[in-house]
């Protein structure tokens, strides 16, 4: 939804993060920002997502096959598979700006 009335633009299922830390790097490297979109939450094998994991937010890609999704870091080989019970998904990181 985009609010005009109040002179500037809001898009309120949007929310704007920096990135901090290079686990996702070269897709996303550390102080890059980053849109998510908060409606965007069924799993789209492949594609990036925030999730909350373990009392911390991460950025990673998402793979799911049944009801395990594996947590897969570009800047590194590290790989999770947790329980899709396990994760919380924030949601779909739509848009990367290096500034």
């Amino acid at each position: 939804m985009i609010d005009i009335d109040s002179g500037q633009e809001q898009i309120k299922h949007y929310s704007g993060f920096i990135m901090n830390g290079s686990n996702m790097s070269p897709a996303i490297n550390n102080g890059d920002h980053i849109v998510v979109d908060l409606q965007q939450r069924a799993i789209i094998s492949g594609e990036i997502y925030m999730i909350g994991y373990k009392q911390s937010n991460v950025v990673c890609r998402l793979l799911l096959e049944l009801e395990t999704v594996t947590l897969l870091f570009d800047g590194n080989e590290q790989t999770l598979d947790e329980s899709i019970y396990n994760i919380n998904i924030i949601g779909r990181v739509i848009e990367v700006k290096a500034l």
